[in-house]
């Protein structure tokens, strides 16, 4: 962002830990603060109907919690801490103040929004074209990228949600991505071993959304 913008934000952040299966937001939900995600991965999760909810949107390093304030809206997902983490928070009135004050500010928080809707269109693609496996590797690499290690601590049921399956299909999936040496799996634990092997197998899934966040974010200020 803007130098001017972030001296202004700078003094008003608060570190606060996130702690897995901790819910950001609600939908519906006046939320009252706005995170900065630092370390960690956030769900977005979709709960609008009556089975398992599922993940249709990721928020690690590169992004924030609670855009919707921006427009004085309440929560239309859930956001859920998928893996622990940390962040810089803002009291909603403070954020929006500044959004108002700041006509940078709010350009480069509409560009954000963007990457977002540009990360949902791709992961609604994939979700009808891609088989279970790709969608399973483009969520590992995704979380890869946010947590900047090889060890992802997911587990089945994390998996189960991230793509809206059930169990045995992510049993099945890990298996076969083990079975090329790509991941290894145990308890609670997936390793990744050969990432450029997962991005290969992923074709078009992934990497798209990625370019466009360097694109739009790039062109922010």
């Amino acid at each position: 962002m803007q130098p001017d913008d972030g001296a202004r934000l700078r003094p008003l952040l608060r570190n606060e830990t996130l702690a897995a299966r901790s819910y950001l937001e609600r939908r519906g939900e006046l939320q009252e603060k706005i995170y900065f995600i630092e370390t960690g991965v956030i769900s977005n999760l979709e709960t609008s109907d009556i089975r398992t909810p599922l993940e249709v949107g990721v928020v690690g390093c590169e992004g924030i919690v609670g855009a919707s304030a921006i427009c004085n809206l309440f929560p239309q997902r859930d956001s859920c801490v998928q893996i622990e983490g940390a962040a810089l928070t803002l009291d909603r009135e403070q954020f929006q103040a500044l959004v108002i004050s700041s006509s940078t500010l709010l350009a480069y928080l509409l560009r954000y929004i963007q990457t977002q809707i540009v990360q949902l269109s791709l992961a609604a693609s994939a979700g009808v074209r891609a088989t279970v496996q790709q969608r399973l590797a483009r969520k590992l690499l995704m979380y890869h990228d946010r947590i900047g290690q090889d060890d992802l601590p997911l587990t089945h049921e994390n998996m189960s949600i991230m793509l809206g399956v059930r169990r045995a299909s992510i049993t099945h999936a890990i298996h076969n991505l083990e079975a090329e040496r790509w991941i290894k799996a145990t308890r609670g634990l997936v390793q990744i071993r050969d990432r450029a092997g997962l991005i290969k197998y992923c074709g078009p899934f992934y990497g798209v959304a990625e370019a466009r966040y360097l694109e739009i974010m790039g062109h922010s200020q």
